[in-house]
């Protein structure tokens, strides 16, 4: 369909049983295709008609839309919808999407029944803004390399890949496509991605139903991240899958799908296999952090490239990041550089670290650039010995 000078691709699914109920749109995530969205189809549109849209720039929508802004999708699927005559919808999407669905609601209330998004966040966080930042970077220079090992590397949950289903064969995969990536290819993530670090926060909660979805392991819009979005709804449910990280709708595919359904139909969502129901009220403290923080209080030496090595004490670390205090505040190294490699001398070691917050005190905040496979299994070790012989760190 076109729409002035923008392009939408969508594909129809439906029954003439159902062809009179308020049809499912069915907005893709990140690296979801039509052929890969097949088992969702098959299921869905059991119960209503199914359409499957990409928008531009989206799914395998490779128009380019450098300057299109969320609320701009939003007023595109409702032009879409007009064209096509329908009233009202309900919406499901996933990462990236899901902020165009939300958006969408938001603005047109009369025209949205449901609304079910996963790998939901209200902003970026600092810490992944500097990592989608640098794979940009990569992408600019055209060390794909780097920049899909990267990718795979902090968009999925590498450290829990033993507790995810099919990690490394979806690990593998990913990896191989995002290293063949067209040009096409590269401008539409290049956009996508600047668009989302643009991104200032979400709009007026939408006032129907809402269901959020997080994987467990998701460390890249974390549960906790889901489940303030749903505590900000009117009417929102907040659930988490086990054994799933932000791609959760490739890892349990059978599962979101199941939970799309009975949402979508009324159906109770509590004792359903491998879903947790969180209540709205409070998030387990305890969960708010992925991943616990060894204390180790070890010394360390932060190298801008420059050749000067700057000593700093490790105060806790762990697979993510680390936590440094150092004396040396006014050295002119951390004043001009974000960017360093953390060396920790009896270990062997180097990390690309990205320092991202900096106290009063002498204290830094930095997060691990995971680029390379080998590089992180091997850092893997070390923080699996670390975590025998050191307490943890404060919860939240």
């Amino acid at each position: 369909m076109y729409i002035g000078e923008w392009t939408i691709n969508y594909l129809c699914f439906t029954k003439p049983i159902n062809a009179y109920k308020t049809p499912i749109i069915f907005l893709g995530g990140a690296f979801q295709t039509f052929k890969s969205l097949a088992h969702e189809v098959e299921q869905l549109s059991k119960d209503a008609p199914v359409y499957l849209v990409d928008l531009p720039g989206q799914g395998g929508n490779s128009q380019c839309a450098t300057d299109l802004t969320f609320e701009d999708y939003s007023n595109l699927l409702k032009v879409f919808l007009d064209n096509l005559g329908i009233d009202s919808c309900s919406i499901i999407a996933q990462s990236y999407s899901s902020i165009i669905a939300y958006n969408f609601a938001s603005l047109y209330p009369e025209r949205t029944k449901k609304v079910v998004i996963g790998g939901a966040t209200s902003k970026i966080r600092d810490s992944v803004r500097h990592l989608l930042e640098e794979s940009l970077h990569q992408l600019a220079k055209d060390k794909l390399e780097r920049f899909a090992s990267g990718l795979v590397l902090n968009m999925m949950n590498f450290s829990q890949r033993h507790h995810i289903t099919g990690a490394r064969e979806l690990n593998a995969v990913l990896y191989k496509s995002i290293l063949n990536f067209s040009d096409a290819d590269k401008l539409r993530y290049r956009d996508n991605f600047s668009r989302l670090m643009e991104h200032k926060g979400l709009p007026r909660a939408p006032q129907c139903p809402v269901l959020v979805i997080s994987g467990e392991f998701d460390n890249f819009t974390t549960p906790f991240e889901n489940f303030q979005v749903a505590k900000g709804c009117a009417q929102s449910t907040c659930v988490v899958v086990k054994g799933a990280d932000h791609l959760a709708t490739f890892e349990k595919k059978d599962v979101l799908t199941r939970l799309y359904r009975r949402y979508i139909t009324d159906q109770p969502l509590n004792r359903m296999k491998d879903v947790e129901v969180i209540e709205k009220n409070e998030f387990p403290r305890e969960r708010i952090r992925m991943e616990p923080r060894w204390l180790l209080n070890d010394v360390g030496f932060l190298d801008s490239g420059n050749g000067v090595f700057v000593p700093v004490n490790i105060v806790d670390i762990n697979n993510f990041g680390c936590r440094l205090y150092t004396s040396f505040k006014d050295h002119k190294s951390l004043k001009r550089s974000h960017k360093f490699l953390l060396h920790i001398p009896g270990e062997d070691l180097q990390m690309e670290t990205i320092l991202f917050k900096q106290a009063d005190n002498g204290h830094y905040r930095g997060i691990f650039q995971h680029q390379c496979f080998d590089g992180t299994r091997k850092f893997e070790g070390f923080i699996d010995k670390v975590s025998t012989t050191c307490s943890t760190a404060y919860c939240a």
